[in-house]
């Protein structure tokens, strides 16, 4: 739920592709933003709390690391089908290809989900360093994901390659938990 991001986007998009169609603009925004909504029906129907900013809240809360004395509730990952592209995409385009006047949604839909996309796992260059290897354990032959050594929001820099490795799933979970 990066709120902001997708707002943001999705409003300049829509003025650089629509600057004369107002409507169309704003259906694009409508759907890049609403899609979100999904992330907070999911949570009011899991905590029982329907409050709006509660769930931003709660957003923003549920990133961060949890300390010893950290008792409050966690609702798991708040993603809907909605969030998977390979199944919305397909239908929605399907639809805004029978009905042309949906294009600015599915265009704000598309824009939506490639901001989801996790980046990080498509740094090639870390890919060429690894060379198929953990880089932790060195183990070969197994699925291999890019991870921060120390996340942005610790202090870590957000595109220094060497603050980047590719590591198998177990050696994610020594290092993460």
């Amino acid at each position: 739920m990066r709120l902001r991001t997708h707002l943001v986007s999705s409003l300049l998009l829509g003025a650089a592709l629509y600057p004369r169609a107002p409507r169309k603009a704003a259906l694009l925004l409508a759907g890049g933003v609403l899609l979100d909504t999904d992330h907070y029906l999911l949570y009011a129907l899991r905590s029982g709390n329907w409050n709006p900013l509660s769930a931003l809240r709660y957003d923003r809360w549920r990133l961060l690391p949890r300390g010893a004395d950290d008792t409050r509730r966690r609702f798991g990952p708040l993603r809907s089908p909605f969030h998977h592209a390979r199944i919305t995409l397909p239908l929605v385009w399907l639809a805004a290809r029978r009905w042309p006047g949906l294009r600015p949604i599915a265009i704000g839909i598309t824009l939506h989900l490639a901001l989801d996309l996790p980046f990080l796992h498509f740094d090639w260059r870390v890919w060429r360093r690894a060379g198929g290897r953990c880089e932790r354990c060195g183990a070969s032959g197994v699925r291999l994901g890019v991870f921060y050594l120390l996340s942005p929001r610790h202090g870590g820099s957000a595109w220094a390659l060497d603050n980047r490795a590719a590591w198998c799933d177990p050696c994610r979970r020594q290092v993460y938990g």
